[in-house]
This record gives structure tokens, C-alpha cells and sequence, in this order.
């Protein structure tokens, strides 16, 4: 069995395009907009990171995304 070499950021940058491509038609198509919104509650730098990628992702293929941040001690009630 032959090793393979993947370029995995060569191969993210491919999948984004792609991706792009078809929100672009999407909302060409639809006129929808495609969102994520996302809660954090706290301030876990961990959970931070995790979302600010998120986010960066959603903007580099046309998605739109806005953060929700609550306190740590949020109630259910809180978020809805």
C-alpha cells in the first residue's frame, strides 16, 4: 500500500469554494439567506475560539452568523 500526501488546507480552501459557490445559488434561487446563530453562554476561551471559527467559515462562503452570549448562569428561560 502507497502512502498518500493530503494537503488539507489546499483541500479546505477547494471545499469552501464549493460550498460558496452553491450558497451563492442558493440564494440566487431561493432568496433565502442561509444563517447559523449560535448561543454562548460563559466565557470558556475554548468555546470562544470554537465559535469565532465558526463564524469565520460562515463568512468566507456567505453565510451569515451572529453570536448570542449569555452569562454563565443563564436560565432556559434567559435564552428563549
Amino acid at each position: 500500500m502507497t502512502a498518500t500526501n493530503l494537503d488539507g488546507a489546499a483541500l479546505a480552501k477547494q471545499l469552501q469554494g464549493e460550498i460558496a459557490e452553491q450558497v451563492a445559488e442558493f440564494i440566487a434561487n431561493t432568496s433565502i439567506v442561509p444563517r447559523l446563530d449560535v448561543v454562548l453562554a460563559g466565557d470558556d476561551p475554548a468555546s470562544q475560539v470554537y465559535v469565532r471559527n465558526k463564524r469565520r467559515d460562515c463568512d468566507r462562503v456567505g453565510i451569515v452568523s451572529q453570536q448570542h452570549t449569555l452569562d454563565a448562569d443563564a436560565t432556559t428561560d434567559d435564552l428563549l
